[in-house]
């Protein structure tokens, strides 16, 4: 039995003339899910969680950042390699990060086979943007055209914003945002 009247344990720490409250950022769960396309294909992250550490509060930038993992698909046979982020939508563009901030993820200087590609819109090629968006998915084109391959690999350029409000908490708090990438089928 929970005891109501009990008071919450606080997380600031008092320090002469006010309190240092320290804000935890973690952006967690760049786990690859079980692919739906081809069950044979593997995802791999360089790195599943990403720590942006402690803030002070009187830090007001609402940037935190750029930050990279490396993804690796993995299929033992040719496959065309389309890719999304399943995660809360902050909105069409952005996925949620807390209450009220936001990341983004972008493909960059992806390659299938050790060769460029380009990513678009799995529904619409002529839509080219290595930018992962909420709802969409992308894939990997050569020529204009979904290619195949056995190995595709990125960075994920991770962009994470907070708006100042976010940043003026009483007590230390914890903001994430996850998710994970899922091959998706191209046909």
């Amino acid at each position: 039995m929970v005891n109501s009247m009990k008071p919450l344990r606080r997380f600031a720490v008092k320090r002469a003339g006010g309190y240092i409250v320290a804000l935890g950022v973690l952006l967690v769960g760049l786990i690859p899910a079980a692919p739906a396309a081809n069950a044979s294909c593997r995802l791999f992250l360089s790195q599943p969680l990403i720590d942006y550490g402690q803030m002070r509060p009187s830090e007001k930038s609402a940037s935190l950042g750029r930050r990279m993992v490396r993804l690796s698909v993995v299929c033992p046979e040719n496959s065309v390699i389309a890719l999304r982020f399943q995660g809360g939508a902050a909105d069409g563009q952005r996925y949620r990060f807390g209450q009220r901030g936001s990341f983004s993820l972008t493909f960059q200087h992806p390659q299938l086979d050790g060769k460029p590609v380009e990513m678009a819109q799995l529904h619409n090629h002529a839509e080219r943007s290595g930018q992962l968006q909420p709802g969409q998915s992308l894939v990997a084109l050569v020529g204009g055209l979904p290619a195949k391959g056995r190995t595709f690999s990125a960075q994920v350029h991770i962009d994470t914003w907070l708006p100042s409000a976010a940043i003026a908490v009483r007590d230390k708090t914890l903001l994430e945002g996850s998710g994970r990438f899922e091959l998706v089928p191209a046909g």
